[in-house]
């Protein structure tokens, strides 16, 4: 008997584990990742890549910021509060929520004065086009937004995000318990599943060089041993003839002789 109450004190135990806050945040946390030459940013629940969107980001001059950030708060249907003393929002009024906000119909803090938010300009997606801020197509970020607030336990339901955006020039500021991760680096030579990508230096950072070639190498986990020095400078030369396109090509074509250096590598 006393064997048996043992057990099913035991197993009484496990499940209330199971259920605890605990054990619920063990699941994979949401990250965002900003490359900016490749102006597009990547959503991730763990290791496993959820969305991909394009963006706009600052132009130069007005460079969009690197660095690891966090998103705390949203506020939906924002008002567009043009910063004061800057040279760009001279003349420019308070806009109210709604249709044609320069802020879209949400927008993320990650900095002070810096968000991922909508925009009525869709035609800027995919270019330097900003004051420093993310910009995104407003169906893109409200489906970014509602995948933050799942993750972020934002106590917001998916119905309440409807009601939300059913009354589009009511604002709702809304805080998470869990902030979300955004890391915003600046990375022109990447390799994706095995393709070379040299994206333009769009903020003059001298970024594209042959050493950014073998690190990208090494980052998807290749061996430079049977790297051909001239071909990396046949690459960079490709790649610099349209300085506003991005230039991608395969590395086995380019590089025949470079082997991966580990089966789990990025092919």
């Amino acid at each position: 008997m006393k064997t048996t109450l043992l057990r099913v004190s035991g197993l009484l135990l496990f499940w209330i584990a199971l259920a605890s806050p605990l054990a619920a945040q063990e699941a994979p946390a949401l990250r965002l990742d900003l490359n900016i030459p490749a102006l597009r940013l990547v959503v991730y629940e763990g290791d496993k890549v959820l969305r991909s969107y394009g963006v706009a980001v600052g132009k130069a001059g007005h460079d969009t910021p690197l660095g690891d950030y966090t998103i705390d708060h949203a506020e939906w249907n924002p008002w567009w509060r043009p910063p004061q003393g800057r040279e760009w929002t001279r003349g420019k009024e308070n806009t109210p929520p709604g249709l044609n906000n320069p802020m879209g119909r949400v927008k993320l803090f990650f900095a002070p004065l810096y968000f991922i938010h909508g925009t009525p300009e869709a035609q800027s997606i995919g270019s330097p086009a900003s004051h420093g801020c993310v910009r995104m197509r407003n169906a893109d970020v409200i489906e970014l937004a509602r995948l933050v607030h799942e993750h972020a336990a934002s106590g917001v339901s998916a119905r309440d995000i409807d009601r939300i955006l059913a009354r589009p020039t009511n604002t709702r500021a809304v805080h998470f318990q869990r902030p979300v991760a955004v890391a915003i680096h600046y990375t022109p030579v990447v390799i994706e599943e095995g393709v070379l990508k040299i994206y333009p230096d769009i903020y003059g950072y001298n970024a594209i060089h042959s050493e950014s070639v073998y690190q990208a190498l090494m980052a998807a986990g290749y061996s430079l041993n049977g790297v051909d020095r001239n071909a990396v400078q046949e690459v960079l030369a490709r790649a610099s003839r349209n300085k506003k396109a991005a230039f991608s090509a395969p590395v086995a074509e380019i590089f025949p002789t470079v082997a991966l250096a580990s089966s789990g590598a990025d092919r």
